[in-house]
């Protein structure tokens, strides 16, 4: 009996000490991070996390791109079909990032990319961007002009619209969040653009309803020409080089 309760007692012990030393082995897990080095990853998505959970940026092929995040929540975003990679703020909220996609199809190739930054609670105020469609090509320099409304309640619209069930469901979605964004302080038209639209350079000046008012050019030709627009967008004056 005495050397039964030695073999007791003695395993006893090797369990404590084994689910022990297994607890001290995943506390510096988990409190002392590793450095690991790879030669080559293979992934469809990555995920760069802050401690708290919440996304700082996220590197996504087309398939497993993300929706919307606002407030480190995701929700799905309706015109979203694209690869590359979105950056997010403190509050994990997304505010820009770099997207790259094409779709080549006989009679319709189509191509475009773009480096956007989002203004505070908006959406972008500053843009890279690259679009062609079947050769005719627009690149250049944009700036948007923006209100000071939280686009919260949009990105929850977005979502729904993205879950309807109906057509008829989808488009009465779409008209509320028109009549959101028509209605909210949400911004106005693109302010200013620069760079190349077809066979032309251009430097194109708005108002803040996105009206053109003053437009900059140097045509297929080479030649330079300045432009004064109404309201209405019509010329009311042109200067040239004659």
């Amino acid at each position: 009996m005495k050397i039964g309760w030695k073999k007791y007692l003695f395993a006893t012990w090797m369990t404590v000490t084994t689910v022990g030393l297994g607890a001290l082995v995943v506390d510096r897990a988990q409190s002392d991070p590793k450095t690991v080095t790879f030669d080559t990853v293979n992934v469809q998505r990555l995920n760069v996390v802050e401690p708290n959970g919440n996304p700082r940026v996220i590197i996504s092929n087309r398939a497993r791109f993300p929706g919307l995040y606002w407030g480190g929540k995701e929700y799905k975003h309706h015109a979203r079909d694209t690869g590359g990679f979105l950056f997010f703020n403190d509050a994990g909220d997304e505010v820009g990032g770099m997207t790259f996609s094409s779709k080549d199809k006989p009679g319709d190739v189509r191509a475009s990319s773009g480096f956007m930054f989002d203004q505070h609670k908006n959406d972008q105020t500053v843009g890279l961007t690259y679009d062609e469609v079947n050769g005719q090509r627009r690149a250049g320099l944009r700036v948007w002009e923006r209100g000071n409304a939280d686009m919260g309640p949009a990105v929850v619209l977005s979502d729904k619209i993205a879950k309807a069930k109906t057509p008829a469901e989808k488009a009465a979605l779409e008209e509320q969040l028109k009549a959101l964004v028509k209605n909210g302080d949400f911004g106005g038209g693109e302010r200013v653009f620069a760079g190349k639209e077809l066979d032309d350079s251009v430097v194109r000046l708005a108002d803040k309803q996105g009206r053109a008012r003053l437009l900059l050019k140097v045509d297929a030709k080479g030649e330079p020409s300045v432009q004064f627009l109404g309201q209405d967008g019509k010329v009311v004056k042109t200067i040239t080089a004659q």
